[in-house]
Protein backbone atom coordinates (compact mmCIF):
# COMPACT_ATOMS: atom_id res chain seq x y z
CA UNK A 1 0.00 0.00 0.00
CA UNK A 2 1.49 3.48 -0.91
CA UNK A 3 2.01 5.43 2.09
CA UNK A 4 1.61 9.26 2.27
CA UNK A 5 2.86 11.78 5.17
CA UNK A 6 0.79 14.80 5.80
CA UNK A 7 2.14 17.97 6.89
CA UNK A 8 -0.69 20.39 7.58
CA UNK A 9 -1.83 22.96 10.05
CA UNK A 10 -3.69 20.99 12.51
CA UNK A 11 -5.61 23.31 15.54
CA UNK A 12 -9.02 22.53 14.91
CA UNK A 13 -9.73 25.31 12.42
CA UNK A 14 -12.63 24.07 10.48
CA UNK A 15 -11.20 25.20 6.80
CA UNK A 16 -7.75 23.27 7.30
CA UNK A 17 -9.47 20.14 8.76
CA UNK A 18 -11.53 20.26 5.76
CA UNK A 19 -8.12 20.05 3.83
CA UNK A 20 -7.03 17.49 5.61
CA UNK A 21 -10.53 15.19 5.73
CA UNK A 22 -10.93 15.93 1.79
CA UNK A 23 -7.30 14.46 0.81
CA UNK A 24 -7.65 11.21 3.35
CA UNK A 25 -11.09 10.60 1.67
CA UNK A 26 -10.40 11.09 -2.00
CA UNK A 27 -7.78 8.26 -1.53
CA UNK A 28 -9.37 5.05 0.81
CA UNK A 29 -6.56 2.79 -0.74
CA UNK A 30 -3.60 4.94 0.80
CA UNK A 31 -2.75 5.03 3.93
CA UNK A 32 -2.08 8.58 5.64
CA UNK A 33 0.46 9.27 8.05
CA UNK A 34 -0.52 12.38 10.55
CA UNK A 35 1.58 13.92 12.99
CA UNK A 36 -1.40 15.24 15.71
CA UNK A 37 -2.00 15.53 19.31
CA UNK A 38 -5.01 12.89 21.17
CA UNK A 39 -7.53 15.68 20.10
CA UNK A 40 -7.54 14.32 16.64
CA UNK A 41 -8.19 10.75 18.02
CA UNK A 42 -11.79 11.33 16.15
CA UNK A 43 -9.81 10.46 12.51
CA UNK A 44 -9.45 7.00 13.45
CA UNK A 45 -12.65 6.72 13.48
CA UNK A 46 -13.16 8.18 10.28
CA UNK A 47 -10.93 6.86 8.31
CA UNK A 48 -9.85 3.43 8.72
CA UNK A 49 -6.33 3.95 6.04
CA UNK A 50 -4.88 6.90 9.08
CA UNK A 51 -2.21 6.18 10.90
CA UNK A 52 -1.83 8.39 13.87
CA UNK A 53 1.62 9.88 14.97
CA UNK A 54 0.48 11.11 18.58
CA UNK A 55 2.53 14.28 20.09
CA UNK A 56 2.16 15.83 23.26
CA UNK A 57 -0.44 18.18 22.99
CA UNK A 58 1.05 20.49 26.12
CA UNK A 59 4.42 20.89 27.94
CA UNK A 60 4.93 22.46 31.65
CA UNK A 61 8.42 24.57 31.27
CA UNK A 62 10.86 25.46 28.77
CA UNK A 63 13.25 21.60 29.21
CA UNK A 64 10.17 19.51 28.28
CA UNK A 65 8.97 22.02 25.44
CA UNK A 66 12.55 21.86 23.60
CA UNK A 67 12.64 18.09 24.60
CA UNK A 68 9.60 17.49 23.02
CA UNK A 69 9.92 19.90 19.91
CA UNK A 70 13.26 17.79 19.24
CA UNK A 71 11.41 14.06 19.56
CA UNK A 72 8.57 15.66 17.13
CA UNK A 73 11.12 16.55 14.50
CA UNK A 74 12.66 13.36 14.77
CA UNK A 75 9.65 11.22 14.53
CA UNK A 76 7.95 13.54 12.02
CA UNK A 77 11.49 13.13 9.64
CA UNK A 78 11.72 9.64 9.92
CA UNK A 79 7.93 9.07 8.76
CA UNK A 80 9.38 11.28 5.78
CA UNK A 81 11.73 9.23 4.78
CA UNK A 82 9.59 5.93 5.72
CA UNK A 83 6.78 7.09 3.28
CA UNK A 84 6.24 7.42 -0.59
CA UNK A 85 4.98 10.54 -0.93
CA UNK A 86 4.81 14.01 1.34
CA UNK A 87 2.14 15.95 0.90
CA UNK A 88 2.15 19.85 2.50
CA UNK A 89 -1.59 21.20 2.06
CA UNK A 90 -2.71 23.95 4.00
CA UNK A 91 -3.37 28.03 3.08
CA UNK A 92 -1.17 30.40 3.92
CA UNK A 93 1.72 28.79 4.53
CA UNK A 94 4.58 30.80 3.12
CA UNK A 95 4.29 34.47 4.84
CA UNK A 96 6.81 36.83 6.22
CA UNK A 97 6.21 38.73 9.04
CA UNK A 98 6.43 43.02 7.79
CA UNK A 99 8.66 45.60 10.20
CA UNK A 100 11.71 45.33 11.84
CA UNK A 101 11.19 41.70 13.32
CA UNK A 102 12.31 41.00 16.97
CA UNK A 103 15.03 38.50 17.59
CA UNK A 104 12.19 35.90 18.46
CA UNK A 105 10.43 36.38 15.03
CA UNK A 106 14.06 35.92 13.05
CA UNK A 107 14.85 33.08 15.18
CA UNK A 108 11.04 31.52 14.40
CA UNK A 109 11.60 32.32 10.62
CA UNK A 110 15.36 30.92 10.31
CA UNK A 111 13.74 27.48 11.94
CA UNK A 112 10.63 28.00 9.57
CA UNK A 113 12.70 27.84 6.55
CA UNK A 114 15.23 25.20 7.84
CA UNK A 115 12.54 22.73 8.70
CA UNK A 116 10.90 23.45 5.09
CA UNK A 117 14.18 22.39 3.44
CA UNK A 118 14.92 19.42 5.28
CA UNK A 119 11.35 18.12 5.49
CA UNK A 120 11.44 18.17 1.32
CA UNK A 121 15.14 16.80 1.23
CA UNK A 122 14.39 13.69 3.24
CA UNK A 123 10.95 12.98 1.22
CA UNK A 124 10.96 10.45 -2.08
CA UNK A 125 8.20 12.59 -3.53
CA UNK A 126 7.25 15.75 -2.44
CA UNK A 127 3.95 17.75 -3.39
CA UNK A 128 2.29 20.92 -2.13
CA UNK A 129 -1.25 21.43 -2.41
CA UNK A 130 -3.88 24.49 -1.79
CA UNK A 131 -1.69 27.00 -0.71
CA UNK A 132 -0.95 30.68 -1.63
CA UNK A 133 2.02 32.82 -1.34
CA UNK A 134 2.13 36.08 0.77
CA UNK A 135 1.82 38.35 2.23
CA UNK A 136 6.19 38.71 1.80
CA UNK A 137 8.01 41.95 2.13
CA UNK A 138 11.63 41.14 1.07
CA UNK A 139 13.24 39.94 -1.95
CA UNK A 140 15.70 37.19 0.21
CA UNK A 141 12.51 35.76 1.29
CA UNK A 142 10.78 35.46 -1.88
CA UNK A 143 13.95 34.22 -3.78
CA UNK A 144 14.31 31.14 -0.79
CA UNK A 145 11.18 29.92 -1.65
CA UNK A 146 11.82 29.98 -5.60
CA UNK A 147 15.16 28.39 -5.22
CA UNK A 148 13.10 25.97 -2.58
CA UNK A 149 10.03 24.76 -5.21
CA UNK A 150 12.37 24.39 -7.86
CA UNK A 151 14.88 22.12 -6.00
CA UNK A 152 13.28 20.37 -3.43
CA UNK A 153 9.33 19.67 -4.84
CA UNK A 154 7.52 17.96 -7.38
CA UNK A 155 4.88 19.76 -7.97
CA UNK A 156 3.23 23.36 -5.92
CA UNK A 157 -0.17 23.63 -6.92
CA UNK A 158 -1.26 27.54 -5.75
CA UNK A 159 -4.71 28.30 -5.07
CA UNK A 160 -4.38 31.90 -6.86
CA UNK A 161 -2.89 33.00 -10.06
CA UNK A 162 -0.78 36.23 -8.06
CA UNK A 163 1.14 33.13 -5.91
CA UNK A 164 1.90 31.80 -8.76
CA UNK A 165 2.38 34.36 -11.01
CA UNK A 166 5.56 34.95 -8.75
CA UNK A 167 6.92 31.60 -9.63
CA UNK A 168 5.64 31.38 -13.34
CA UNK A 169 9.24 30.10 -14.59
CA UNK A 170 9.20 27.42 -12.38
CA UNK A 171 7.71 24.34 -14.17
CA UNK A 172 6.58 22.52 -11.04
CA UNK A 173 4.58 25.25 -9.87
CA UNK A 174 1.17 25.73 -11.03
CA UNK A 175 -2.18 26.96 -10.08
CA UNK A 176 -6.23 25.35 -9.08
CA UNK A 177 -8.85 26.91 -7.29
CA UNK A 178 -9.22 26.36 -3.80
CA UNK A 179 -9.12 23.01 -2.05
CA UNK A 180 -12.69 23.35 -0.81
CA UNK A 181 -14.19 24.12 -3.73
CA UNK A 182 -15.00 20.61 -4.46
CA UNK A 183 -16.06 19.56 -0.88
CA UNK A 184 -19.56 18.04 -1.35
CA UNK A 185 -22.16 19.88 1.03
CA UNK A 186 -25.12 18.34 2.60
CA UNK A 187 -28.19 18.63 0.77
CA UNK A 188 -30.46 20.30 2.83
CA UNK A 189 -33.24 22.63 1.74
CA UNK A 190 -32.22 26.33 2.12
CA UNK A 191 -34.25 28.44 5.29
CA UNK A 192 -34.60 32.44 5.73
CA UNK A 193 -31.55 32.25 7.65
CA UNK A 194 -28.64 34.30 7.79
CA UNK A 195 -24.92 32.82 8.92
CA UNK A 196 -22.00 34.67 10.15
CA UNK A 197 -18.70 33.33 10.77
CA UNK A 198 -16.51 35.86 12.94
CA UNK A 199 -12.95 36.36 13.71
CA UNK A 200 -11.09 38.06 17.00
CA UNK A 201 -9.45 40.80 15.18
CA UNK A 202 -7.58 41.28 19.15
CA UNK A 203 -5.71 37.97 17.49
CA UNK A 204 -1.73 38.96 16.25
CA UNK A 205 -2.49 37.00 13.05
CA UNK A 206 -4.76 40.02 12.05
CA UNK A 207 -2.36 43.16 13.20
CA UNK A 208 -5.60 45.18 14.59
CA UNK A 209 -5.46 48.14 16.54
CA UNK A 210 -7.84 48.32 19.28
CA UNK A 211 -9.98 51.30 17.33
CA UNK A 212 -10.02 48.66 14.57
CA UNK A 213 -11.18 45.96 16.47
CA UNK A 214 -14.02 48.35 17.75
CA UNK A 215 -14.71 49.31 14.63
CA UNK A 216 -15.15 45.35 13.19
CA UNK A 217 -17.34 44.53 16.25
CA UNK A 218 -19.63 47.52 15.50
CA UNK A 219 -19.56 46.65 12.11
CA UNK A 220 -20.43 42.93 12.58
CA UNK A 221 -23.79 44.06 14.64
CA UNK A 222 -25.09 46.40 12.05
CA UNK A 223 -25.11 43.66 9.45
CA UNK A 224 -26.69 40.90 12.14
CA UNK A 225 -29.36 43.94 12.84
CA UNK A 226 -29.40 44.61 9.38
CA UNK A 227 -30.77 40.49 8.38
CA UNK A 228 -32.52 40.28 11.94
CA UNK A 229 -34.93 43.62 10.52
CA UNK A 230 -35.48 41.45 7.06
CA UNK A 231 -36.91 38.58 9.11
CA UNK A 232 -33.85 35.99 8.81
CA UNK A 233 -32.88 32.94 11.48
CA UNK A 234 -29.37 34.39 12.75
CA UNK A 235 -26.37 32.07 13.09
CA UNK A 236 -23.21 33.27 14.15
CA UNK A 237 -20.07 30.07 13.84
CA UNK A 238 -16.65 29.90 15.20
CA UNK A 239 -14.48 28.33 12.79
CA UNK A 240 -11.36 27.97 15.24
CA UNK A 241 -11.59 28.09 18.67
CA UNK A 242 -7.67 28.48 19.23
CA UNK A 243 -7.33 31.68 17.14
CA UNK A 244 -10.40 33.60 19.02
CA UNK A 245 -13.58 32.87 17.23
CA UNK A 246 -15.67 32.24 19.92
CA UNK A 247 -14.42 34.97 22.01
CA UNK A 248 -15.34 36.83 18.91
CA UNK A 249 -18.70 35.38 18.46
CA UNK A 250 -19.57 36.09 22.52
CA UNK A 251 -18.62 38.94 22.86
CA UNK A 252 -21.44 40.08 19.58
CA UNK A 253 -23.64 37.50 21.31
CA UNK A 254 -23.91 39.43 23.89
CA UNK A 255 -24.28 42.86 22.33
CA UNK A 256 -27.34 41.42 20.48
CA UNK A 257 -28.73 40.01 23.37
CA UNK A 258 -28.74 43.56 24.55
CA UNK A 259 -30.83 44.73 21.75
CA UNK A 260 -33.17 41.56 22.05
CA UNK A 261 -32.10 39.56 18.94
CA UNK A 262 -31.88 36.10 19.64
CA UNK A 263 -29.08 34.45 17.83
CA UNK A 264 -27.89 30.84 17.39
CA UNK A 265 -24.28 29.70 18.29
CA UNK A 266 -22.30 27.19 16.82
CA UNK A 267 -19.04 26.04 17.76
CA UNK A 268 -16.65 24.28 15.60
CA UNK A 269 -15.63 21.54 17.85
CA UNK A 270 -14.76 18.69 15.40
CA UNK A 271 -18.16 18.46 14.36
CA UNK A 272 -17.97 19.53 10.54
CA UNK A 273 -21.09 18.50 9.55
CA UNK A 274 -23.08 20.06 11.80
CA UNK A 275 -21.53 23.26 10.40
CA UNK A 276 -21.46 22.41 7.00
CA UNK A 277 -25.37 21.83 7.12
CA UNK A 278 -26.20 25.24 9.02
CA UNK A 279 -24.39 26.98 6.14
CA UNK A 280 -25.73 24.94 3.17
CA UNK A 281 -29.15 25.44 4.76
CA UNK A 282 -28.82 29.32 4.91
CA UNK A 283 -29.67 31.89 2.34
CA UNK A 284 -27.01 34.47 3.44
CA UNK A 285 -23.28 33.85 4.49
CA UNK A 286 -21.47 36.65 5.70
CA UNK A 287 -17.97 35.29 5.59
CA UNK A 288 -15.08 36.79 7.90
CA UNK A 289 -13.19 33.41 7.74
CA UNK A 290 -11.40 33.12 4.26
CA UNK A 291 -13.20 29.31 3.78
CA UNK A 292 -16.46 30.90 5.23
CA UNK A 293 -16.81 32.62 1.44
CA UNK A 294 -15.54 29.66 -0.14
CA UNK A 295 -17.99 27.21 1.17
CA UNK A 296 -20.47 29.97 0.62
CA UNK A 297 -20.33 30.80 -2.68
CA UNK A 298 -19.61 26.29 -3.46
CA UNK A 299 -23.18 26.11 -1.59
CA UNK A 300 -24.98 28.91 -4.06
CA UNK A 301 -26.15 31.29 -1.53
CA UNK A 302 -25.27 34.74 -1.57
CA UNK A 303 -21.93 35.64 -0.22
CA UNK A 304 -20.78 39.05 1.68
CA UNK A 305 -16.65 38.82 1.95
CA UNK A 306 -15.36 40.55 4.78
CA UNK A 307 -11.63 40.08 4.21
CA UNK A 308 -9.35 40.00 6.59
CA UNK A 309 -6.20 39.38 4.05
CA UNK A 310 -5.35 40.43 0.40
CA UNK A 311 -5.21 35.97 -0.09
CA UNK A 312 -9.16 36.42 0.12
CA UNK A 313 -9.27 39.11 -3.00
CA UNK A 314 -6.83 37.74 -4.70
CA UNK A 315 -9.19 34.59 -4.90
CA UNK A 316 -12.36 36.63 -5.53
CA UNK A 317 -10.42 38.52 -8.58
CA UNK A 318 -9.71 35.16 -10.24
CA UNK A 319 -12.83 34.18 -10.50
CA UNK A 320 -14.19 37.71 -11.51
CA UNK A 321 -16.64 38.38 -8.14
CA UNK A 322 -17.64 41.79 -8.39
CA UNK A 323 -15.64 43.49 -4.96
CA UNK A 324 -17.49 45.99 -4.90
CA UNK A 325 -20.25 43.68 -2.74
CA UNK A 326 -16.97 42.69 -0.71
CA UNK A 327 -15.92 44.71 2.29
CA UNK A 328 -11.67 44.74 2.56
CA UNK A 329 -10.99 45.17 6.76
CA UNK A 330 -7.26 46.80 5.59
CA UNK A 331 -9.25 49.56 4.05
CA UNK A 332 -11.23 52.13 6.13
CA UNK A 333 -13.87 52.53 3.66
CA UNK A 334 -16.62 50.42 5.69
CA UNK A 335 -15.37 51.72 9.10
CA UNK A 336 -18.99 52.92 10.92
CA UNK A 337 -20.97 53.15 7.93
CA UNK A 338 -24.45 52.53 8.79
CA UNK A 339 -25.76 49.06 7.34
CA UNK A 340 -27.89 50.73 4.71
CA UNK A 341 -24.49 52.05 2.82
CA UNK A 342 -22.90 48.32 3.90
CA UNK A 343 -22.40 45.49 0.59
CA UNK A 344 -25.01 43.22 0.17
CA UNK A 345 -24.73 39.51 -0.45
CA UNK A 346 -24.32 38.55 -3.82
CA UNK A 347 -25.03 35.11 -5.61
CA UNK A 348 -21.97 33.71 -7.85
CA UNK A 349 -21.71 31.45 -9.88
CA UNK A 350 -18.68 29.07 -9.15
CA UNK A 351 -19.06 25.95 -11.43
CA UNK A 352 -16.24 25.97 -13.40
CA UNK A 353 -14.43 25.93 -10.23
CA UNK A 354 -16.04 23.56 -8.28
CA UNK A 355 -15.08 21.46 -11.11
CA UNK A 356 -11.48 22.45 -11.36
CA UNK A 357 -10.58 22.32 -7.30
CA UNK A 358 -9.77 18.31 -8.44
CA UNK A 359 -6.68 19.81 -10.37
CA UNK A 360 -4.96 20.51 -7.24
CA UNK A 361 -4.47 16.77 -6.79
CA UNK A 362 -3.26 15.97 -9.98
CA UNK A 363 0.41 15.28 -9.22
CA UNK A 364 -0.63 13.62 -6.01
CA UNK A 365 -3.18 11.11 -8.52
CA UNK A 366 0.13 10.79 -10.63
CA UNK A 367 1.83 9.68 -7.99
CA UNK A 368 -0.07 7.02 -6.18
CA UNK A 369 -1.88 5.67 -8.78
CA UNK A 370 0.92 4.92 -10.75
CA UNK A 371 2.55 3.10 -7.86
Amino acid sequence: MTTVMTDCYLSHNLGDDLFLTTLISRYPHVQFMVSADRSYDFLRGMFPNVNLLIQPNHCSNLISKSFWYFIKKYRHNKAVRSSDVLVTIGGSLYWEQSGNKSLKARIDEARRLHGDRQKAREAKHYVVIGANFGPWHSDSFLNYYRDYFAHNCDDVCFRDHYSADLFSDIPMVRMAPDVLFGVQLPQVPKRHKAFFSVIDPNHPKYCMSSAQVDAYHRMMVALIQRYADRGYELVLCSFCQAEGDERAMERLSSALQGQGMSVKLIRYRNNMHEVLEELASSEIVVGSRFHATILGLSAGVAVLPVMYSAKTAHVLEDIGFDMGHAIDLKTDGWKDKPAELLPEAICFDVTAQQAGAAGQFAALDRLVRGR
